[in-house]
């Protein structure tokens, strides 16, 4: 393994004594076992699971009723079982509040309960047992360790302890044994004091709340390098792998900048990538079973270039299994190759499926916008909003698109136009690119919304 290499030795000195002897690190050879022995293990695992799913889910038992016999089913021929949708789960506890058919455990077993935002439906309640915690936290130290976080590390996190499933993350820092210095979301000013103290040189957010926190070091002439920090730890959201908003972190902090990526449902943290920067590992091997689909629904081999949506299956959970649960993440897959010598699949995400618009035939993520954008920094920050009809998917050119400028930059003049011409140089359709001052384009200290929808007007209106 090559972890512990020169060309990383700025973020990763030599494993402590104390690492390692922690139990999981000396169970992380999954993470560099050949595909043919992790599926044999997924398979194996996969026989328990189904027949608990099958014993103790109401939901699934109803789902499946005359289509599938769960029992008998191999892992290998999961992809004839229908899919599992959010929007099933969320309708199976309002059915049944509060926790609905979905869930196989007895209640008395639950020990935490999470939501999730709500920001696409109702919020769904994520129930885990004391088991499920433990799998939780295998996966999320996987998943962290690859990033290269350590126990020597002092980290500073920004993410809630509640109610959402990322606050189970500082249960994975307390198994890294790092040290923490925990902020609320927001908090602007703490986090600032925190860098103060020369205590910090970690820290996890959101790419949103780091670009913030570069705008406003370039707004009051910081040099953010003076905070010593080594490594940021991006997500919540996409945009932490794009080249021009990595880049412009990187260079605000004088830090390096790698992701991590989980779905309340399956697993706060399920990938995480290395200082290799090629990509986010899947960390959950043995826990969970990954799959790739094209927009019609059809199975897409894991492989360098392939691109689809990820769909997950539990390998082991209690409380809420899911089957083939469509993410809505778009991901394109990089590498299953990487000098670190693990053996998953690394990924980026290009957005959420849900925000994927349609030019004139042509699927359009936000995320190659915000590429083509960043390339004119520093005149903008690189903050972009596509604007869409209510309801739609499709849009007709030119594509409406709000775009925040930097201190200094001038709502008038070629810049608007500079821009349009290699929005459609680079993705094929005309946009109408609006420029917007930072207060009237709002400030995201936690994420930014890559699509507003509002009311298109014709110019006879």
């Amino acid at each position: 393994m090559m972890e512990n290499g020169p060309s990383w030795a700025r973020i990763l000195p030599a494993i402590a004594d104390n690492d390692r002897n922690l139990d999981w690190v000396k169970e992380r050879s999954i993470e560099y076992a050949p595909a043919e022995e992790i599926r044999l293990i997924s398979s194996s695992t996969w026989e328990s699971q189904r027949a608990y799913v099958a014993e103790n889910s109401q939901f699934y038992q109803n789902k499946y009723a005359g289509i599938v016999d769960l029992k008998r089913l191999p892992l290998k021929h999961l992809p004839e079982a229908p899919f599992t949708t959010k929007a099933e789960l969320q309708m199976a506890q309002s059915e049944e509040p509060p926790f609905g058919a979905h869930l196989a455990a007895t209640p008395n077993t639950i020990k935490r309960i999470y939501k999730t935002s709500g920001s696409s439906g109702i919020p769904l309640m994520i129930a885990i047992t004391q088991k499920d915690s433990a799998t939780w936290r295998t996966i999320g130290t996987r998943s962290y360790y690859a990033t290269g976080l350590r126990s020597h590390n002092s980290v500073l996190t920004t993410l809630g302890a509640g109610p959402f499933v990322v606050g189970h993350t500082h249960r994975v820092l307390e198994e890294l044994q790092t040290r923490t210095i925990p902020v609320g979301p927001g908090d602007t000013a703490s986090v600032i004091d925190a860098f103060e103290t020369g205590l910090v040189d970690t820290m996890l957010s959101t790419p949103s709340f780091a670009l913030y926190l570069a705008d406003r070091f370039a707004k009051e002439g910081v040099e953010g390098q003076r905070y010593g920090l080594l490594h940021l730890i991006v997500g919540g959201e996409p945009g932490g792998g794009l080249p021009v908003i990595r880049a412009r972190i990187e260079s605000a902090f004088g830090a390096t900048v790698t992701e991590v990526m989980g779905i309340g449902e399956i697993a706060p943290s399920l990938f995480g990538e290395c200082p290799a920067q090629q990509g986010m590992h899947f960390c959950g091997q043995g826990f969970v079973w990954p799959e790739l689909i094209d927009t019609n629904g059809m199975p897409v081999p894991i492989e360098p270039g392939a691109e689809g949506e990820i769909v997950y299956t539990h390998l082991e959970r209690e409380a809420m299994p899911v089957i083939r649960f469509r993410s809505g993440d778009h991901a394109t897959i990089l590498s299953t190759d990487c000098p670190c010598s693990r053996t998953s699949f690394t990924v980026r995400i290009s957005g959420r499926v849900d925000d994927m618009f349609i030019v004139s035939g042509v699927n359009v993520y936000p995320s190659a916008i915000q590429s083509v954008v960043g390339t004119f920094t520093p005149e903008v920050t690189g903050r972009t909003r596509v604007v869409l009809p209510p309801d739609s998917v499709s849009v007709a050119p030119p594509v409406p698109i709000e775009i925040e400028i930097s201190p200094g930059t001038s709502t008038s003049g070629p810049l608007a136009s500079r821009i349009a011409d290699a929005i459609h140089a680079r993705l094929k359709f005309r946009a109408s690119v609006v420029l917007v001052g930072q207060k009237a384009f709002g400030t995201a200290e936690y994420k930014t919304a890559l699509i507003t929808r509002k009311v298109m007007r014709s110019e006879s209106d």
